[in-house]
Formats: C-alpha cells, structure tokens, sequence
C-alpha cells in the first residue's frame, strides 16, 4: 500500500512499479489505479495518512497489509526500518485507539529487517540506519496482520530513490515469506530498539509487538495479552532487555507474563 498524502510511499511505490513487475489493471481504489503482480498481490494507493486506514478491511479480503510508509526523525538522518503498530497507552495521538494493538507479523518484521540490512550493504547506503522501531501509532483495529517498511527521516531521503529501492526490495521479500511458526515478543530499551535489533539480525529471533522502556511505566494486562493475541504467529517467549528495564517496570511486567503463562527470557542470555 502507498498514499498520495506520503512522499515516501510513493517513491517506493514507484519503484515496485518500475522493477519487480508490477502491471496497472483496470480497477481503481479511491480514484487511484490498482496494480497487480501476481493472482495473490496487489499494489493499492490511498487518499488517506496511512495511520488513518483502519478502514480496509471493509474493501480488501488480505492476507497481510504491507505499508510502504515514510518516517519522520527530527534528527534528519537517513534510514530504513520496520515495525509493528498499536498504541500501549493512555494516547492515541497517531492513528488507532488507545490501549489497542494491531495483528502483528512478526515473520514478516524479521524477514524486512534481514533485508533491509542486506540492501544497505548492496546499494552501498552506509550513510542509512537500518533498525527495528518498537509497535507504535495507528491503525490498531483491523483484524488482518498489518507491517509497516519505512524510508525516512525528512522529505530529502522521502525522495531517494536507492532508499526506496531497499525498501521495495524489502516489501517483495515480505510478500514471499510466509506467516508460520513460533515468535517472540519483546519488552524493554529504546524506541529504535536496538537488542531486539542484534537478535533478528545475528541470532535469528522472530520478532513481534515490543514495549520500549517508556511505555511500561502504565501498561496493563489487556494490553500485554494483545501482544500474545494480536499476532499472526504463536507466542511462544518474552524477551526481556534486562538492562533497558528498571526495577519498577519489572515490578509491573512480571506479574502480568507469570499470570499469562509467558516464559521470560533475557536478551542477553539468547
């Protein structure tokens, strides 16, 4: 999916258009002209901010949405990266509701991530951060797994077309992989997540919702048990960033898994 309210969305867009063979058909969605590749995928363009788009399921039959999204940093740099949505808190100031998650994918989290290391060191983008984010903004309320491939941070890396060709490549990789076996969700650390990073990129580890450090301080049971729920793939571990927890959020986490029945591993121990 792409948005004509997203300068990112569209230069990847135009990318999977131009080189993974993508044919226009004579659909239209919102005004805007479907693409197929394949009996199974379709390329759609919406008039809408993607983190308002809670409302595709009442038009599309998928598998998986797979948003082709910009990202915005304050810092400007340039980057690659993938997450899951939801909202673990109080604020919804992003899309979705409050206190709701998403249908994780995390096979699909994984595999982008994988990939998007690899286009950075075959298209020669040292300058790029490739990173996980943690679940954050909307859209929360659709049933249909939902994954997000990001080129950011700012309107002149929104337009760089090597970037947008690492995320395209990306998206294809997502599309091919498919939504089986076990995962893994993951609490504690910083927004850009970087244990979580270490262990999809060197261990292996399939990744889905993870709660950063400064979301815990009011995360509740609900919300926890969205993130072994609200997932395409069964849970199977906690992975705890031991030193990315205080005391306190310990204090508040651990209770809820052992309620769950959630084994609790540290990062550092995988």
């Amino acid at each position: 999916m792409t948005s004509t309210e997203d300068i990112a969305s569209q230069t990847i867009g135009k990318s999977l258009r131009d080189e993974h063979g993508f044919e226009k058909t004579d659909e239209i969605f919102e005004g805007n002209p479907v693409y197929r590749l394949d009996a199974s995928t379709i390329l759609i363009t919406i008039n809408h901010d993607m983190i308002h788009s809670g409302y595709l399921e009442q038009h599309f039959d998928a598998e998986v949405f797979i948003y082709c999204s910009r990202h915005r940093a304050a810092s400007g740099k340039p980057a690659l990266l993938v997450h899951s949505t939801g909202n673990f808190g109080s604020q919804a100031d992003f899309g979705g509701n409050p206190k709701q998650l998403s249908v994780s994918a995390p096979s699909l989290v994984s595999v982008a991530l994988k990939s998007l290391q690899r286009q950075k060191v075959e298209r020669n983008l040292g300058e790029f951060d490739v990173t996980l984010e943690v679940t954050h903004h909307g859209p929360t309320s659709m049933n249909t797994p939902v994954v997000f491939v990001e080129l950011g941070s700012n309107e002149q890396f929104w337009e760089h077309e090597e970037g947008a060709r690492a995320v395209a490549a990306a998206v294809m990789d997502c599309i091919k992989e498919p939504l089986t076996g076990t995962a893994s969700i993951g609490f504690g650390g910083t927004h850009y997540a970087s244990k979580f990073n270490k262990l999809v990129l060197e261990k292996g580890i399939i990744i889905g919702h993870m709660a950063p450090k400064y979301a815990l301080t009011e995360i509740t049971a609900d919300v926890v048990s969205q993130m072994l729920k609200r997932s395409a793939q069964k849970i199977e571990q906690a992975i705890i960033d031991w030193k990315g927890t205080n005391a306190e959020n310990k204090a508040v986490l651990f209770p809820i898994l052992e309620n769950l029945g959630i084994p609790v591993v540290r990062a550092s121990k995988l």
